[in-house]
């Protein structure tokens, strides 16, 4: 049976991916034909270009990186639930 990670891709306080992220998992689990994993950045905490080697040959020095490589390996597929910052919100008017 295929597993499907669901990557929840925020590590931010006060997230509000977390909420989607569960129901995309709580919808996807009614399913019978894969299994589905709810998997959270923030138990992965990987720095920023730390690996001397590039990811595509698979050869990682650290155990972070070790760990997230065996994780992500373990499935067939992936959902990534990604939060969307947006700035274009309308500002209040000034008053005089």
């Amino acid at each position: 049976m295929p597993r499907i990670g669901i990557i929840l891709g925020s590590t931010r306080p006060n997230r509000n991916g977390e909420q989607v992220a569960r129901w995309v998992l709580e919808l996807a689990s009614q399913r019978e034909d894969a299994e589905f994993e709810l998997v959270d950045l923030r138990d992965y905490p990987l720095p920023h270009l730390d690996e001397p080697m590039p990811a595509s040959f698979g050869q990682y020095a650290n155990d972070h990186t070790k760990a997230w490589a065996q994780k992500i390996a373990s499935f067939d597929g992936f959902v990534v639930v990604t939060p969307e910052y947006n700035t274009a919100r309308p500002r209040a008017q000034e008053r005089d």
